[in-house]
């Protein structure tokens, strides 16, 4: 049940996965997706941070201690990144740029002050951001979703609290790559998405619908958690390495937050899209991307075009009961 998460939580614990649940360890009275909240709130605060948004203070305090080292690692990844995301990248993306660059006018040469990010986010949308400390369990994720807030970490790549984070773990972290998505894929990636009010009106829905599967009575954990996989499939294969497909032009356009905060994945993306012969962008099904797994650790080998953003939201609700299944 820990997927990818399970050699961190090892290597937090220094014991094997299935000692965690001896007697004695936590609590064996709770169902497995409880005992997974209480490892995050209680034990592997690496995992989850229960910090609130709206306490201002506490933003300041961590904001005013990033050093000059981990903004000029932002600044030299937005301008690594930004050519090619602000050619490639869906309009909703590219304004949610705009506005950000207008109201932060170090957008784009220091890491942005997280409070901040809220309350444009709010002034637009109604949306926040809520502070945490790197992978977040699928509860916790859609749970904040059908809230309105967008998890995201406070750190950032190759910086010394990133390193000192996995110092006892062999890991690839380098300007290209991330083994946890830090502030810079949440914020340059995620966050201009978040000024739409369409986009932000599915990813409530894609919310309420997780919390919908978790909270399934007469549903069998297994099932719950093959459910929650197929719409962790859906939000992979859209809002993380989506493309679209403009017709007013007929070229692809990049709707994919792993996509845009990644200039090695934009790179692999734009190869495809030069070859013509190539099969590796398809036409979006649902039927096919809830059910096609996909691995965090490496560049994606395929990737899926829907033709609008509100044909890809009607099919969303329209294919509910896909989320749903019961067996049978």
């Amino acid at each position: 049940h820990y997927g990818s998460l399970g050699p961190y939580v090892e290597a937090h614990h220094k014991v094997p996965l299935s000692q965690l649940f001896s007697k004695g360890n936590v609590s064996v009275s709770l169902s497995p997706r409880d005992d997974f909240a209480v490892l995050c709130a209680n034990c592997h605060r690496m995992i989850h941070r229960t910090d609130s948004p709206e306490n201002f203070d506490e933003f300041v305090k961590y904001y005013n201690k990033i050093n000059t080292e981990e903004h000029l690692i932002w600044e030299k990844l937005y301008k690594q990144n930004f050519l090619l995301a602000y050619t490639y990248g869906s309009e909703i993306y590219k304004e949610g740029l705009r506005i950000f660059n207008q109201e932060i006018p170090s957008y784009s040469k220091k890491i942005p002050n997280l409070n901040v990010i809220s309350k444009i986010l709010k002034k637009y949308t109604g949306w926040k951001i809520q502070p945490v400390s790197g992978f977040v369990d699928e509860i916790i994720f859609f749970k904040l979703l059908s809230k309105c807030y967008f998890p995201s970490s406070d750190i950032i790549r190759l910086s010394k609290k990133f390193s000192n984070k996995y110092k006892k773990i062999k890991i690839k972290n380098n300007l290209h790559y991330t083994p946890e998505p830090d502030i810079f894929h949440e914020i340059f990636g995620h966050a201009p998405f978040l000024l739409n009010k369409d986009y932000c009106l599915l990813l409530k829905k894609i919310g309420k619908l997780g919390v919908e599967i978790i909270n399934q009575k007469n549903m069998s954990e297994k099932l719950i958690t093959h459910n929650l996989k197929r719409l962790q499939n859906f939000v992979w294969w859209t809002l993380e390495f989506g493309v679209i497909l403009n017709k007013k032009n007929n070229t692809f356009e990049f709707i994919g937050a792993g996509i845009l905060s990644s200039y090695d994945e934009m790179k692999n993306l734009i190869n495809f899209l030069k070859d013509k012969t190539t099969s590796k962008i398809q036409p979006y099904e649902i039927e096919t991307i809830i059910f096609k797994q996909f691995d965090y650790s490496k560049l994606q080998n395929k990737y899926f075009y829907i033709e609008s953003f509100d044909k890809l939201t009607e099919d969303f609700i329209t294919n509910k009961e896909k989320f749903l299944y019961r067996g049978y």
